[in-house]
């Protein structure tokens, strides 16, 4: 049997050494693009942690003008100054609501709570005005807000494709065990 002329060894070596300078051009893209991202969706958590802790800032100081509330049978939103006094808090619930993604849903119940605790402060009578409920629906708001981050990080940290693979196997794992508590129950 006789071997394949030399043109045809050349020609295979020069075939199989485009497709490695082809796949490894891929490949760098592929890394650049993700160094990439990464660094945006680090310069993001930062941003978003700084407009989370403004917007926490002027949440305390509207939880202080309602508990300030002279009319115990009144609700800090009875007052004429209402819609001066919460718009610093609104403007930066605004603001963090730039940096939210509207379609993942943590961040739409992050809003909301946000805005619910808000509505909590302004339209509950001093009288009725728990500071504890308070600070127990801030807390939760803070850890939803710290659970939406380490998500994020861990996205950064795991890459894209990686990180929807674990997202994706959770929610079906999170699915299965509600049924079937659901068919316990």
């Amino acid at each position: 049997m006789e071997g394949l002329p030399d043109s045809a060894w050349i020609f295979a070596g020069s075939v199989i050494a485009a497709l490695i300078v082809l796949f490894s051009g891929w490949l760098q893209q592929k890394i650049s693009r993700a160094s990439t991202v990464s660094g945006y969706r680090q310069k993001w958590i930062q941003d978003i942690r700084k407009a989370f802790s403004e917007y926490m800032n002027e949440l305390e100081k509207l939880s202080d003008l309602a508990s300030a509330n002279s009319e115990s049978g009144h609700s800090f939103g009875a007052r004429s100054t209402v819609l001066e006094d919460t718009r610093p808090v609104r403007k930066a619930r605004n603001y963090l609501r730039l940096y939210t993604n509207p379609g993942e849903q943590e961040h739409l119940d992050l809003l909301e709570e946000a805005k619910s605790l808000e509505s909590y402060l302004t339209d509950t009578a001093r009288k009725d005005l728990k500071l504890n409920e308070y600070e127990r629906r801030r807390d939760e708001l803070t850890k939803a807000f710290q659970d939406i981050l380490k998500e994020e990080w861990d996205r950064v940290k795991m890459g894209e494709l990686w990180w929807r693979i674990r997202r994706c196997w959770r929610r079906i794992t999170s699915h299965s065990s509600r049924r079937s508590q659901a068919r316990a129950a």
